[in-house]
């Protein structure tokens, strides 16, 4: 994520401006920083499906909010045959960004070549289309205690 698209996601205001030159973020309870609705999404999954209190939920959410740049960075997605022009955003393995709003046919997956894919030991695919490895987990946990 590019310095200027943190500081317009987060609407940390001119200290998270600043702060996003040098790479940092606010923390979640800071008085500027706003939740951004996916954040809320994944602090809600991370509360009712995983049993996270709130506290741990946020200390998640700011780790995953410091690893976004690098997973970006290292992401793979622009690579991939099911990658489409008018795309963006990468890095959809990732809680804060899942699925793509602009993605929508199948044509292959590399995710299993990606950097991050192996350092995290994920094993799904078709982010893009599907969601993030933890939104992906959660579900397939859900249907396993609904089958067994």
């Amino acid at each position: 994520m590019k310095r200027r698209d943190f500081f317009q996601t987060t609407g940390c205001g001119a200290l998270g401006f600043m702060l996003a030159t040098l790479g940092l973020r606010l923390p979640l309870g800071a008085e500027d920083a706003t939740p951004t609705e996916r954040e809320k999404m994944v602090m809600k999954l991370l509360m009712e499906k995983m049993g996270k209190t709130k506290a741990e939920a946020e200390t998640m959410i700011d780790d995953f909010q410091n690893k976004l740049p690098m997973v970006q960075e290292m992401c793979v997605c622009k690579d991939c045959p099911s990658w489409v022009k008018d795309e963006t955003v990468t890095g959809f393995c990732h809680p804060l960004v899942g699925k793509s709003k602009v993605i929508t046919e199948e044509k292959g997956c590399i995710c299993g070549s990606c950097p991050i894919y192996k350092k995290m030991k994920m094993v799904n695919g078709y982010y893009c289309t599907r969601g993030a490895e933890l939104e992906l987990q959660i579900e397939k946990k859900e249907k396993q205690a609904q089958a067994g």
